[in-house]
């Protein structure tokens, strides 16, 4: 029978969460159940072995959480749960779950996993009361998993030790993501895509300016944006200087508004474009990417043409003059000029996307990431 890996989430599954479900899903050697607060997308990304605080009623979801805060201990119902099936191990992800799993995974007696993805190690760690948690954490967990190596040097800058962080790059499925060679059709226009949610850290607003300097010498470009702003008032916020920007720049019937889609219709509607452009930056509560954007890893495997910045971990996915075009952050001549080079050179498109799927079938294939990451299980039990 094989061992469980109690997989441990505030909420499953987000909707770009995408990355976190293909660990699920391409860890063979063990078994993987999913213990979250609350229940979201399982039609979109299921799993079968599933465990959530809001499927309770409501006076025991109120004793779980006043049980909690009296103890410093977590929710009893998930201490329950893995004891009953015996878990082998938990794997928390982000910093913040990994804190709050500690008294679980000691009740328990098993090891633990943590892996930090962006805000966590950005924003959060600004924080007086996290920087005092994460040292908690840092002391207690056995293992740290980062995206790359700009978030493993984080993470060892807040108090992680050495030799307890260990790189685990995300995958992506290459079987349900076909390398398209990008080409351009006479008569066809340009297709540039943007996607994600509207936050500030995702410098929108530069993809805008650039886009429309562009169009002032080339009208034959299209821009579509996937993505809009979710519940909470920062991204609110930032969408209303995106909507400023597109009324200033004179770009309201210049672009394709998609909104949000789920994995699968996001997938499909990549498929149509020729460039994707993705500004991360340091936003300007601090928050930065961590790692970088799956996005990025997706639509260099889709075979597509990337324009990106040197930010975090992403010249560790999108290899500068390779399989994409790389600028400062928040640099919107840079920009402009790498993306009016790749419109008026789409001759180029179909061989830096074939260094893109090359570089990532290498490095980011969902399932030789499957392997190291039973690796890394394997040497903790």
């Amino acid at each position: 029978m094989k061992k469980i890996i109690a997989h441990s989430l505030h909420t499953y599954l987000f909707r770009t969460g995408s990355w976190i479900y293909s660990q699920l899903t391409n860890v063979q050697k063990y078994h993987s159940l999913v213990i979250a607060t609350r229940r979201q997308n399982l039609d979109v990304l299921p799993w079968n072995d599933t465990y959530f605080l809001s499927g309770l009623s409501g006076i025991n979801r109120f004793f779980q959480r006043e049980f909690a805060k009296r103890t410093d201990f977590y929710y009893p119902y998930f201490y329950q749960v893995l004891k009953k099936r015996g878990a082998a191990l938990v794997h928390s992800h982000f910093g913040n779950r990994g804190y709050f799993d500690l008294k679980l995974k000691e009740k328990l007696g098993v090891p633990q996993v943590t892996m930090f993805y962006g805000h966590d190690a950005s924003m959060m760690a600004q924080e007086i009361v996290w920087k005092k948690r994460y040292r908690e954490l840092f002391a207690r967990c056995e293992r740290f998993l980062a995206e790359g190596g700009h978030m493993r040097r984080v993470l060892i800058e807040l108090g992680a030790k050495p030799e307890s962080v260990l790189v685990q790059r995300l995958g992506i499925d290459l079987e349900k993501i076909a390398f398209i060679p990008r080409r351009l059709e006479t008569g066809r226009k340009v297709r540039v895509l943007v996607a994600s949610t509207f936050r500030d850290k995702k410098g929108i607003t530069y993809c805008l300016e650039a886009y429309a300097n562009v169009l002032q010498k080339h009208a034959n470009v299209e821009l579509s944006i996937i993505g809009d702003a979710g519940n909470s008032g920062r991204e609110a916020a930032y969408k209303k200087e995106v909507m400023e920007v597109i009324k200033r720049r004179g770009l309201d019937e210049k672009i394709n508004m998609l909104g949000f889609l789920d994995y699968p219709a996001f997938i499909e509607e990549a498929k149509k474009h020729d460039i994707f452009l993705s500004h991360s930056i340091v936003g300007s509560d601090g928050e930065t990417e961590g790692g970088a954007p799956v996005t990025l890893i997706e639509m260099s495997g889709y075979g597509m043409p990337v324009i990106s910045t040197l930010h975090c971990d992403i010249p560790e996915v999108i290899i500068d003059g390779t399989s994409g075009l790389l600028v400062a952050e928040k640099d919107v001549d840079g920009l402009t000029d790498r993306l009016e080079y790749l419109v008026t050179h789409p001759q180029v498109w179909e061989t830096m996307g074939r260094a893109g799927r090359e570089h990532i079938e290498k490095e980011y294939d969902a399932v030789k990431q499957a392997r190291k990451l039973e690796g890394i299980y394997d040497s903790l039990l």
